[in-house]
Parts: structure tokens; sequence; C-alpha cells
């Protein structure tokens, strides 16, 4: 059984979110892009960071996790960026199947 996933990063940079979202569905190895704006807050080298971010959520099969990632490496300008792994699992087949169809062969 094919295995899916939703994978997240985030940057405060729309323009390389819009690069990053563009190169993957140009590649076929994500089938949906949702870009969405928020106000974050966390710790890096010991102090706190706020910033307006853009969280980037895109759907994908977990083979394609590795070239998503080296993908997002060679646009983003974060040091140590989000890349978050989510399992995807559904009842509802015909999303599966949209899934499959959209994703490279």
């Amino acid at each position: 059984m094919t295995q899916y996933c939703m994978i997240e990063t985030a940057s405060n940079n729309i323009d390389e979110i819009d690069a990053i979202v563009k190169k993957l569905l140009d590649m076929k190895i994500v089938t949906s892009c949702h870009v969405i704006e928020s106000e974050s807050s966390w710790n890096y080298h010991q102090q706190r960071e706020v910033s307006k971010e853009y969280l980037l959520q895109m759907t994908t099969k977990k083979e394609y996790q590795e070239k998503i990632y080296e993908v997002i490496k060679s646009i983003h300008s974060y040091e140590c960026f989000e890349f978050a792994v989510y399992d995807i699992t559904s009842i509802h087949k015909d999303y599966l199947n949209w899934m499959d169809e959209e994703l490279a062969k």
C-alpha cells in the first residue's frame, strides 16, 4: 500500500515559498500546496524570535520526501528550517487516487 504524507515548512519570505511551490509542482512530486500566513514564535540560539511567516503544507507520497527536502534546502534561506512530516490516512479513495494520478510516475 502506498504511503501518503503531508510535509510542512515555513519561511518569512513569500518569494521563497512561491519558488518552492512552483518547483515542486513543476516536478510533480507534490499534489497540492497550502500557504498560510502566520505569526510565529520560536527559540533559536538561546534567543526568542517572533516573525510573520508563511506556513507551507504539501501533500505527497512518502517516497518523495528526500527530493522535496533537497528542493527546499536549495531555495530556503534559513540555516535550520522546519521539515515536519505527517502521515495521511483517508477512507476517501477518490482523494488517494487523485494523488496517485497527479504525482510523477
